[in-house]
């Protein structure tokens, strides 16, 4: 059996941090549009419809594949607009879809659209039967929750014909895989419609120690630079570095 290629897989919130990315070496890249995406909280990021069409034609030339985010979970009065959106994003040609929200899959079925379905993060997936399930809504890649050891994720791709992306860059959720309402407690911002303001990020004191401010809910970040190896092995066939609210200076 031929060896899978190993993907390198970079966010890009903005066209200049696009180019960044393939010029550093990255085989693809994920990206949102201007709606639908959980990336909306800053109105200079994003790709409009016409920067997406002409996003998709940078990378194909390049030999590149590009991933688009339709990973918010969506309100049924949304559903007419998405298949406007899904028809247009498979006419462009991108490579992929990545969702959260299992009414995208359905609206993909129904319609009898060709372009490949990625399961996303937020969807927590963490062992066999969901991702048995996934492949019976015609996903072709499942992007695993960060919270899985080593020996979780071979037995995942050991049982199951799904590609493999993990998170190689990037935070780790005080939450399970994001599945998280701190913004929406905090600020009213929800995470699963694009708004998230991560209070987890912020600095916080305890009554026990009033006046220092600590990382409490967020004291390390994911950094797997050093067990690529381990995870090839595992079965990952796509490494994601985490960031399309960041500039091309945090790619390169």
């Amino acid at each position: 059996m031929n060896k899978p290629e190993i993907e390198l897989l970079a966010p890009a919130g903005k066209w200049e941090v696009m180019v960044a990315a393939v010029d550093a070496g990255a085989d693809a890249v994920y990206l949102g549009g201007k709606r639908f995406n959980m990336r909306m909280l800053r109105p200079d990021y994003n790709f409009s419809d016409r920067e997406l069409e002409e996003a998709c034609s940078y990378m194909h030339e390049r030999g590149k594949r590009i991933y688009v985010t339709v990973n918010n979970l969506y309100y049924e009065s949304e559903l007419e607009e998405l298949r406007d959106y899904l028809v247009f994003l498979d006419h462009i040609g991108a490579d992929a879809l990545i969702i959260q929200d299992l009414a995208i899959a359905r609206l993909h079925r129904e319609m009898g659209l060709g372009i490949p379905l990625h399961a996303s993060v937020q969807m927590g997936i963490a062992n066999e039967a969901a991702v048995d399930l996934l492949a019976q809504w015609g996903f072709s890649r499942v992007i695993l929750s960060k919270n899985l050891t080593l020996q979780e994720i071979k037995a995942i791709h050991t049982s199951t014909r799904l590609g493999i992306e993990f998170f190689a860059h990037g935070d780790l959720c005080v939450s399970h895989a994001g599945q998280c309402y701190m913004s929406s407690f905090v600020a009213g911002e929800s995470g699963n419609r694009g708004r998230c303001i991560k209070p987890c990020r912020w600095p916080y004191s305890l009554g026990t120690s009033p006046g220092e401010m600590k990382y409490y809910l967020a004291y390390n970040d994911l950094c797997l630079a050093g067990n690529m190896q381990e995870l090839v092995a595992a079965g990952v066939e796509s490494f994601k570095i985490e960031g399309r609210m960041r500039g091309a200076d945090y790619i390169l």
